[in-house]
């Protein structure tokens, strides 16, 4: 904070950069001011209108500060908070301990345990699929066009799909 200067010279007259400051320091009553300032301050205030509309805006902020609830902290309740600061801090030397390495993992694996089942089934529902999709004759239907007689003609044709993978013409476009 900064230290209400007196006029210039040492001599007892204040200026009013130093009266705002006393007033910022130490309020806006006179009996918070300094023995050594009061009679200096007390005189500006007698003679200067500015003076005395500092000290009326600090009287109203000191009013405001003075409706303030300020809150009660107990003596335990700051104990228990430096206690539980004290106990998260790391102690100086002191690494903390860790699980061996295979106590970990069985630990990792079981968190898991409940899921295994069902990832299994999923695993095994989805090969399944694709085995019965992969081996599963496909029919496909194929509409004509209209013959003399008006009649629409359907043609059904099954395919399969490991033969049409696996043909000798398919095979050899792989090995050219």
């Amino acid at each position: 904070m900064r230290e209400p200067n007196k006029g210039a010279g040492g001599q007892g007259a204040m200026g009013m950069a130093a009266f705002q400051a006393l007033l910022e320091q130490y309020g806006a009553q006179p009996r918070r001011w300094p023995d050594d300032l009061r009679a200096p301050a007390q005189a500006l205030l007698a003679h200067s209108v500015q003076a005395r509309a500092e000290q009326h805006r600090a009287a109203t902020l000191d009013a405001m500060l003075d409706r303030l609830d300020v809150p009660v902290i107990s003596d335990e309740r700051v104990a228990r908070i430096v206690a539980g600061a004290l106990a998260d801090l790391p102690v100086p030397g002191l690494a903390p301990r860790r699980a061996p390495f295979t106590r970990r993992i069985a630990g990792l694996l079981g968190a898991w345990r409940p899921v295994w089942p069902r990832a299994a089934g999923l695993v095994a529902c989805t090969a399944a699929g694709i085995l019965v999709g992969a081996f599963t004759p496909v029919a496909s239907t194929a509409v004509g066009g209209t013959g003399a007689e008006g009649a629409v003609s359907t043609a059904t044709a099954t395919s399969d799909l490991p033969s049409a993978m696996f043909t000798p013409s398919a095979l050899e476009s792989l090995f050219q």
